[in-house]
């Protein structure tokens, strides 16, 4: 008799790639200590949230092996349920990995299985599609697009610079108009970011107040028509400076609606473009379990107020 299934799903194109001599190391390591392990490679877009919906709820847990991307189709499949993803870092920035501190190395994947704590996260939703950290409209979905349409298999950060570049010298930054819970923010956001953890791509803290629990999202409007004035914005935010910026516009709520009277804007969650705005976002608190170190698996949770300082980090 086994402990319980634990079900490894990896995309072969995240990031730089997978290591089959890791994957099949981590098997073995995982069936010694008396799991059952079921290791499938993902075919294409979207498997990876199919795969994690045909886990059975007594699964131990779902092993997400990719990039920010592949954590978000995992976790889309187990929604309120109470199978806990293990999150291994195999992409590009790793977003989420790093938010909750994981290094993907083999001893800590393991006694992540053995002895990790679930811990409940929010699940923000981008009319209607799930995601874990963060979604922009505009300018940086733009980018991601850029860089997705001409993609055949595993990338670098560097991948994003040329496109980012040549994007910068053509956008034009129409300007969106953005409400949080029925109240107008602002109706002249060149940028908008929705996110749920601080985190952004290229160790960015857009959002740097972000709790990941609170059963709120936060949203970041940069206020610009301008290259220049973008490139000024990316400074402060480097900086950590841009919240209090007047031209930053910065609010968090429960519902949060961006539209572009001028043309629709494309739509990003994750680093995956999933359409074009108007966009309403929302929040589904603690709606899926991943596991972190802690005590036992299956002990009780850290209270909310510890856990949600733990996943801002």
């Amino acid at each position: 008799m086994t402990l319980g299934l634990v079900r490894i799903i990896v995309n072969p194109i995240s990031g730089r790639g997978h290591d089959l001599h890791f994957l099949r190391e981590l098997s073995r390591h995982v069936a010694l200590r008396g799991f059952e392990v079921d290791l499938t490679t993902t075919q294409g877009r979207g498997h990876a949230r199919v795969l994690a919906l045909q886990t059975p709820d007594t699964a131990r847990c779902v092993v997400s092996v990719g990039g920010d991307g592949t954590h978000r189709e995992v976790l889309s499949g187990l929604l309120y349920r109470p199978v806990p993803a293990c999150i291994v870092p195999s992409g590009t920035e790793n977003v989420l990995a790093r938010t909750l501190r994981l290094t993907g190395m083999m001893r800590e994947i393991v006694t992540l299985i053995q002895f990790g704590r679930s811990l409940s996260l929010d699940v923000g939703q981008a009319n209607g599609h799930p995601f874990l950290m963060f979604s922009g409209v505009g300018f940086d979905a733009a980018a991601t697009w850029e860089v997705q349409k001409n993609r055949q298999g595993p990338i670098e950060r560097t991948a994003y610079y040329g496109p980012i570049l040549r994007l910068l010298w053509r956008y034009g930054f129409p300007s969106m108009t953005v409400t949080v819970d029925g109240r107008l923010l602002t109706d002249d956001a060149g940028v908008v970011l929705v996110a749920n953890m601080p985190r952004y791509g290229d160790g960015l803290r857009i959002a740097s107040r972000a709790i990941a629990n609170d059963g709120l999202l936060d949203v970041v409007c940069y206020r610009t028509r301008e290259r220049w004035q973008m490139i000024r914005h990316f400074i402060r935010t480097r900086l950590g400076r841009h919240l209090g910026h007047p031209l930053v516009a910065f609010d968090r709520g429960k519902r949060i609606e961006v539209h572009c009277p001028e043309r629709p804007l494309p739509i990003q969650v994750d680093g995956d473009v999933i359409g074009n705005s108007p966009v309403t976002y929302t929040v589904l608190p603690k709606a899926v379990r991943v596991l972190v170190p802690g005590t036992p698996y299956g002990a009780t949770e850290h209270a909310p107020a510890q856990a949600g300082s733990q996943a801002a980090l």
